[in-house]
């Protein structure tokens, strides 16, 4: 099956904007919405109209700085440093 969307490649980081591919937003939910299955920090993707859309959870993993996301049912490993950040595809964990 084709993939809708791709966002992997390799991002400009400015404070808690990713500027590549696409443009996305590193966003935090309030204490009181995070549950076992959403975690505090997540993806918006902001649109050419300055819209934004919801993209993704960041899923943690025990490295630092190394998150899981999942759009459509693939699996993508953020890394996310201060200044750059990287998106690849991963296997079905």
């Amino acid at each position: 099956m084709a993939l809708k969307y791709n966002y992997t490649g390799t991002y400009q980081r400015t404070g808690n904007t990713l500027h590549g591919t696409h443009r996305l937003l590193i966003a935090e939910r309030p204490q009181e919405k995070i549950t076992p299955n959403k975690p505090q920090t997540y993806v918006l993707e902001v649109q050419d109209n300055g819209s934004r859309r919801y993209l993704s959870s960041l899923y943690p993993t025990p490295t630092h700085g190394q998150f899981r996301m999942e759009k459509d049912g693939q699996w993508y490993l953020v890394d996310l440093g201060e200044s750059m950040a990287s998106i690849t595809f991963e296997q079905t964990p």
